[in-house]
Formats: structure tokens, C-alpha cells, sequence
């Protein structure tokens, strides 16, 4: 196996040596890899055999061997390396069975993030974005009681968090004064000096009246209390979802996660850094942790071609 395999990666590296001369390292340590801890007899029976958890185990490996692997650039690295070795070999009618998505997908990179970050040099903020923990959390939330004011809270909250992800200073500090129920706005941001109103979705405008409505303190200064009318902190934010989150065997689940979820959102709906730093109150380390979440090399390739070519277009349509 290993000289077959050994084989098909230098072929394959000499291919793109012009191109991808950073990948060497990679395949060089996932042969090594595949050899200590891999039983496989060909490349068909490794393509066959081949699992995502082998693929983070491999890239774990990786960062374990490697001195120059200490980021998530290099997480990134290594998986489009193997995946498009994988991608290649696809010509060749080796099916991957258990890959056919490839090695790139967001959640491979979140598993490989979690169990590396007292590896990595700058530990990584990581979004809840599972999609199966996120339907159970959609789950508790329609459980929740909506005729208590704390819980029915939690439910706007995360609605807030996920659509606008807020820091959660930025939630915890909010004032009833700073939402304008005629209007759908509320006032936000971090600093004194840029603070904006920020026009809210429909649902959560409705929702944001009718919780102000059933509100048991309506004399508080802050919009969101604890159940005793209390100012929040960060463990009260999502007090009751937290605990069945805990008691479901579901981890990650913070305010600042979900509201880097938001941060997510916000990036694919093309806001600039700057906007979102505003907007959100997060610091641009970890903003910039979630847009490498979130791009991948030949992703990053891709998106800066398709926005190249779309201002090309629009200038165009303008002097035509």
C-alpha cells in the first residue's frame, strides 16, 4: 500500500508543483499517516475504506508533526490538499464512498478546530452551526414557556444573535429605551460614537413587542432581565436552553457562538469587516476566524473571481 500510494501522491504533486508547491508537506505526512495507522491494500480499497474521521485523525497527525502547522490556514491547507488528490483520483473511477462530499465541508473543519485548539496559535471561536444541534435547539426553543417573560426572552435573543450576532455585552447592556417599538428599530454598537438603528425582521419586532408586553418589571431599565428583573450576565443570557442543552449532550452552545453564527450570516450577506465590527461589537480577530472558517483556498479563488467578474459586468451595464 504504501509505495501505491506513495506513488499516486507524487504523481499527482508533480502536476501541480507550479501551483501548490506548499502541498508536499501535506501528502507527505498523510502517506505517513495511512501507513502507521491505515490497513489498506490498494488505492481501491483505500478510496473504499476512507472515512472523515480517518481525514481529521490524518490532519490532526499533521499538526502534530509539523512545527510550520499552527493555524487554521494550515488546517485548510492540508484538507484541499487531500481533496483534490481525492478529486483527481475520481477521474480515474475510484468512488471515495464515504467522501463523496469531499474533505473540505465546514463540518470536518469545526471537528478538527474543537480538538485542536490548545494546538493552534490563535485558539479559534468556532460558530453553532451544526445542523442537527441546531435543529434542537430550534426544537427547545418552540418548548419553551411563552407566557414566561425570561424564557420567551431566550427564544428572541437567539433570534437576535443569529441575525445580527451580537456580542453579548452588546445584549446584556441593551436598554428598553433603545428599541423603538413604533418603528421596528433597535439602537446598537459598542462604541459611543458609532452606535446605529438597526431595523428589525418582522417576526422579531412582533415578538420583541409582545415580550415588552408580558415584561413582569416594566419600570426596568435594561430590555432583558434575569427572571427577578436583574440585570443579565453571560451565564443568564440563555439560562434555561443552556440546561437542556447540557442535558442533551450538546456542547458549544454559548451566546458567543450562536452570535458568531450571525457573524457567519453577516459575511455571506457580503457585509465588510468594518460593518460587521460595528454592528456586532466583535473584535476583528474573530471576525477574521470566521471568514477563514467559512473559505476554503479554492473557495476564496472562486468568490473573488465570481465578484471580479460581477463589477466587470456592472461597469459594463453602466457606460452601455
Amino acid at each position: 500500500m504504501s509505495a501505491v500510494l506513495k506513488k499516486a501522491l507524487d504523481d499527482y504533486y508533480k502536476m501541480i508543483k507550479g501551483e501548490r508547491a506548499n502541498y508536499q508537506a501535506c501528502y507527505k505526512s498523510f502517506l505517513e499517516y495511512c501507513n502507521q495507522e491505515l490497513e489498506f491494500y490498494s488505492l481501491a480499497d483505500l478510496a473504499e475504506n476512507l472515512t472523515k474521521i480517518d481525514v481529521e485523525q490524518a490532519c490532526k497527525y499533521y499538526f502534530e508533526t509539523s512545527k510550520r502547522a499552527t493555524s487554521i490556514e494550515a488546517i485548510q491547507r492540508f484538507l484541499t490538499a487531500i481533496d483534490q488528490f481525492i478529486s483527481h483520483t475520481k477521474k480515474r473511477e475510484f468512488e471515495w464512498r464515504y467522501l463523496k462530499e469531499g474533505c473540505r465541508n465546514k463540518q470536518i473543519v469545526h471537528d478538527i478546530c474543537l480538538s485542536l485548539n490548545n494546538e493552534l496559535s490563535q485558539k479559534i471561536y468556532l460558530p453553532f452551526d451544526e445542523e442537527e444541534k441546531v435543529k434542537i435547539v430550534k426544537e427547545q426553543i418552540e418548548l419553551l414557556n411563552k407566557n414566561n417573560f425570561y424564557q420567551f426572552g431566550q427564544s428572541v435573543i437567539y433570534r437576535l444573535l443569529v441575525n445580527y450576532g451580537f456580542k453579548e455585552k452588546i445584549i446584556i447592556n441593551m436598554k428598553i429605551e433603545e428599541f423603538n417599538e413604533k418603528e421596528g428599530q433597535l439602537l446598537v454598537g459598542c462604541d459611543e460614537e458609532q452606535r446605529i438603528y438597526v431595523k428589525l425582521e418582522a417576526d422579531i419586532w412582533d415578538d420583541l413587542i409582545k415580550y415588552c408586553g408580558m415584561h413582569k418589571y416594566p419600570d426596568r431599565i435594561y430590555l432583558f432581565t434575569k427572571s427577578n428583573g436583574e440585570k443579565l450576565t453571560p451565564d443568564s443570557i440563555f439560562h434555561t436552553l443552556k440546561k437542556k442543552m447540557k442535558e442533551l449532550d450538546i456542547h458549544n452552545f454559548t451566546p458567543t457562538t450562536v452570535a458568531l453564527q450571525g457573524v457567519a450570516n453577516l459575511i455571506e450577506k457580503g457585509l465588510t469587516l468594518q460593518e460587521i465590527k460595528i454592528l456586532t461589537g466583535f473584535e476583528t480577530q474573530k471576525i477574521e476566524d470566521i471568514s477563514k472558517y467559512l473559505l476554503t483556498d479554492e473557495d476564496i479563488e472562486k468568490v473573488i473571481n465570481e465578484k471580479l467578474q460581477k463589477k466587470i459586468r456592472n461597469e459594463v451595464m453602466v457606460w452601455n
